[in-house]
């Protein structure tokens, strides 16, 4: 059964990278028994996959998020419960995200691309001309919570250090689809099982997938298509006209480009040359490490977000002191105040800080203000932020 709590699919993305980009998750398959399909080798499915034409499609996408963390930097976007998706089959894709009080629709066309806040009444708009064209247009697809582009670029980071097979089969959003399943290598460090990915049988788009935890029977991070129609789409919808008196911005996509390019080929494990990683640096933070065991490090916001407390895992720390302070995890409190309530001190030659355990992993919070986090043991993240 699906976890039944608010997505904090921010906190997901920031531990995305983390955990070499595992945010996504397969859905139940429904009532329908799976389907009989022929017999297929794994690393024949991940190459069918990853080579996968793009489609033209209209779906809806839900998420649910167990993992237990805040939001990271540059992943606020992506905070949603269920959004709708539209792709031409080419370059242009329409995102609509419902959140809890307001619906965010992200339109990227092979000229420009918009990021809309219904509630905020706030826009952002990026153009590119032939000089900047790629970099402008990464920079749009980081904004687009789309399952099957996610999980494709899922299935090439984590491909190295996994071992990968073939489980069955299933239905996804109506379609029959293969089971594949990526598996740690023994080397690998993390605290996750397994990641299940899901796809079609018929075009080899990647549907969803499950992220499972050691000891831990449901998944703890998932998203995926619940409704999936192939097919042409209105050119209508991949073109945007912000309502009046909407306030509009125009993000330097070149210092961002720039910023990425800095960081290509750059650090110790070369984590530069990973797309996710290109994601994330784009926002300030880096990676440190590979495959399963990628720690993301961040500049850490001085509060927590004001939303925190109908949304904390209901399996937080079981030590948490009973007399915290009502709205701790929200309403504008010191987070180091907080963290010193349900952490435990931590010093490397990073300096010092407070470790927290979440449901997958953990995070260390430095006293110079960084946050790194990851599903990996505690020493792991202090070895990652040693190098730094």
């Amino acid at each position: 059964m699906r976890p039944s709590t608010k997505a904090l699919v921010a906190a997901g993305s920031g531990i995305t990278v983390g955990l070499a980009g595992l945010a996504l998750t397969t859905l139940p398959a429904g009532a329908d028994d799976d389907p009989v399909l022929p017999a297929i080798e794994p690393e024949a499915l991940v190459a069918s996959a990853l080579a996968a034409e793009p489609q033209a499609f209209s779906g809806e996408a839900e998420v649910s998020n167990e993992l237990g963390l805040p939001a990271l930097p540059g992943t606020e976007d992506l905070d949603f419960e269920s959004a709708r998706v539209f792709h031409d089959g080419q370059e242009s894709a329409r995102v609509q995200v419902e959140k809890p009080t307001s619906e965010v629709t992200f339109v990227k066309n092979p000229d420009e691309a918009w990021a809309y806040d219904s509630q905020e009444r706030t826009a952002k708009h990026v153009t590119w001309d032939d000089a900047d064209a790629a970099a402008a247009r990464k920079h749009a697809e980081a904004q687009l919570a789309d399952p099957a582009q996610a999980a494709a670029e899922i299935i090439e980071q984590l491909r190295p250090t996994s071992e990968i097979t073939v489980d069955g089969t299933a239905r996804v959003a109506g379609r029959a689809a293969y089971e594949l399943v990526l598996t740690p290598k023994p080397t690998e460090k993390t605290l996750l099982r397994e990641v299940t990915v899901a796809i079609d049988e018929q075009t080899r788009m990647p549907l969803a997938f499950d992220v499972y935890a050691n000891g831990r029977s449901e998944p703890v991070l998932s998203l995926g298509f619940v409704a999936l129609d192939l097919g042409a789409q209105d050119p209508a919808l991949f073109d945007f006209t912000p309502p009046q008196g909407t306030k509009v911005e125009t993000p330097d996509v070149g210092d961002a480009a720039g910023h990425r390019a800095g960081t290509d080929g750059a650090g110790k494990n070369g984590a530069g040359k990973d797309k996710a990683a290109e994601r994330m640096a784009e926002h300030g933070t880096t990676t440190v490490g590979d495959g399963w065991d990628t720690v993301v490090i961040a500049e850490m916001p001085t509060e927590m977000p004001t939303d925190m407390p109908s949304d904390m895992p209901s399996d937080m720390p079981s030590d948490m002191p009973a007399g915290m302070p009502e709205g701790a995890f929200g309403g504008g409190q010191d987070l180091a105040g907080t963290l010193a309530q349900i952490g435990q001190p931590v010093s490397g030659d990073f300096g010092t800080g407070t470790h927290v355990q979440i449901t997958v992993g953990g995070a260390i919070v430095t006293d110079d203000g960084r946050v790194a986090v990851g599903a990996v043991p505690q020493q792991v993240l202090v070895d990652a932020l040693d190098q730094q």
